[in-house]
């Protein structure tokens, strides 16, 4: 019963009502050098309930990239119980995420020429 008391509590302080959802995203972290995939569960455009894994640590504050709106947030963590997480919503700045992303790929794009040249080392050798 204190339970939905305290839920009830919670969705009053809302300015925006949050809609029950089921939309991946990723998490971006350690200037984009880190991700974790995650669910939307609930959302507004100013805040969201994810699930992830429970043994996860993340960051007070962190990148949410949601491709079903075309869009990425700054997040900022509000509460964390198991392998649910609330976060507080603001829009990031799309030349913010472009510059990230185009750092991730730089360094994918390394990782796999390295992997590549290893696959010839150990196929010619």
């Amino acid at each position: 019963m204190a339970q939905n008391s305290a839920r009830k509590t919670d969705a009053n302080r809302r300015d925006k009502p949050r809609l029950r959802s089921f939309m991946a995203a990723t998490v971006l972290y350690n200037n984009g050098q880190s991700t974790l995939d995650c669910v939307i569960r609930n959302f507004s455009e100013d805040g969201a309930k994810l699930a992830l894994p429970a043994e996860v640590a993340l960051p007070d504050r962190f990148d949410l990239a949601v491709p079903q709106r075309n869009k990425t947030y700054r997040a900022t963590m509000a509460w964390r119980r198991g392998g649910e997480v609330g976060v507080s919503l603001e829009d990031a700045s799309v030349a913010t995420l472009d510059a990230v992303l185009r750092q991730r790929i730089r360094m994918l794009e390394a990782e796999i020429a390295q992997l590549k040249s290893r696959i010839v080392q150990l196929t010619e050798g």
